[in-house]
């Protein structure tokens, strides 16, 4: 798997979403602290809209999801299903911190 570094991990700020750019693929990264680092494609799945970096963080009968702004659909934040239309999946993306900063797994460039 190839990995390309995004950020340092202090540009990440707890208990927020964060959208950056994985190649010319935009990205929403959530730092949850603890409970680890989570990243899905930032696009709305229901509109093509790059805005789940903007969205609130939830828990929902014990699992971690992202509700997006637009239409208040729920994405779990490891599978990228969404809670209320099984069509509208986002995609997850495998993430990872160290020293050096934050990486994705994909291409960059």
């Amino acid at each position: 798997m190839n990995w390309t570094q995004v950020c340092e991990k202090e540009a990440l700020p707890e208990g927020a979403g964060v959208a950056a750019w994985l190649g010319s693929r935009p990205v929403a990264i959530f730092n949850l602290g603890h409970r680890g680092l989570y990243a899905l494609d930032n696009r709305c799945p229901a509109t093509g809209v790059s805005l789940l970096a903007r969205g609130q963080v939830c828990e929902l009968a014990g699992e971690l999801y992202v509700c997006s702004p637009l239409y208040k659909q729920h994405f779990h934040l490891t599978t990228g299903e969404c809670l209320e239309d099984t069509e509208l999946n986002a995609i997850p993306i495998a993430v990872k911190a160290d020293a050096a900063g934050v990486w994705l797994a994909g291409e960059g460039a």
